[in-house]
């Protein structure tokens, strides 16, 4: 299913705490309400992208922009992830404009927001947040900061499973590899081109071993379900492109380089580059 990534904003008024919401204008959900925001564009950040979307609906500056919730929703035809920011109207900006995409704008007191006809994928986040109080909204923000600094911490290339599935690479002679090589499909962590071999260094965490069937998170657990989902669907389709194409896909997981396992699995890997390169042995 496609993914479609967005951010939204959340801006309070400073004087009474009321939260500004928009009335869609367009389309088959037409009169439904949301909170203004739009598409991550390829090189933003959710952050950048809600800043950006608040300037060109609205025509306001706002600051103080805070990662508070993340909504998972499936919709008939896509996957919605959206991002939503809590933020205020900077001192020097203009007072929000509806645009020609939007049949009403309205700030609304929090604890009303549950009265008004919200688009699916946000009926929950608005629960929570006509709810909070203010230790709750504090809460939610906290985290999501410690939610984000988590995955922030999650490094794509030169971990320490990597590196050591590269040292054994090495010993055996095996080098001329090349290091998230995208032009194969997937971005492998480790590509052999001439022999066509691909090689996945994954985290069992974030790709959801088979082996050592890592736990689920218990909060925010829908959140975490599809971001998972997400991975996994990922990885199955770059093992499906690279079949498809010719290449030898291997993958090697976190648990399967421990002290007990690292000879045997490497020792398997190693043989499988080996017979995928024929007379181009290193």
């Amino acid at each position: 299913m496609k993914v479609v990534h967005v951010a939204a904003g959340v801006i309070r008024r400073a004087s009474d705490g009321h939260v500004l919401v928009a009335q869609r204008g367009y389309g088959s959900m037409a009169g439904l309400w949301e909170f203004p925001g739009g598409k991550v564009e390829r090189g933003e950040s959710a952050q950048e992208t809600c800043a950006r979307e608040l300037a060109e609906e609205l025509k306001v500056t706002v600051t103080d922009l805070r990662a508070c919730y993340t909504v998972e929703h499936d919709y008939d035809d896509f996957h919605l992830s959206m991002e939503c920011f809590l933020c205020e109207l900077a001192d020097d900006s203009p007072q929000p404009e509806r645009n020609d995409n939007q049949q009403d704008l309205r700030w609304v007191a929090r604890e009303a927001l549950p009265k008004l006809d919200w688009m699916p994928a946000d009926v929950e986040f608005v629960g929570r947040l006509a709810t909070a109080d203010a230790d709750a909204l504090e809460g939610m923000i906290k985290r999501r900061h410690d939610s984000r600094h988590s995955m922030q911490g999650n490094k794509r290339a030169d971990t320490k499973p990597e590196m050591l599935v590269r040292r054994r690479l090495r010993a055996a002679g095996l080098t001329g590899y090349r290091l998230q090589w995208k032009k194969a499909p997937g971005r492998p962590d480790i590509a052999f081109p001439g022999r066509k071999v691909a090689i996945f260094v994954n985290g069992c965490f974030w790709h959801r071993c088979p082996h050592c069937h890592p736990s689920m998170p218990k909060r925010n657990t829908a959140f975490w379900e599809a971001k998972f989902a997400r991975n996994v669907a990922r990885d199955q389709a770059a093992l499906a492109a690279l079949d498809e194409q010719g290449w030898t896909a291997i993958t090697i997981w976190e648990c399967q380089l421990k002290k007990d396992k690292i000879d045997q699995t490497m020792d398997t890997v190693i043989n499988m580059v080996r017979a995928a390169g024929g007379a181009k042995r290193a």
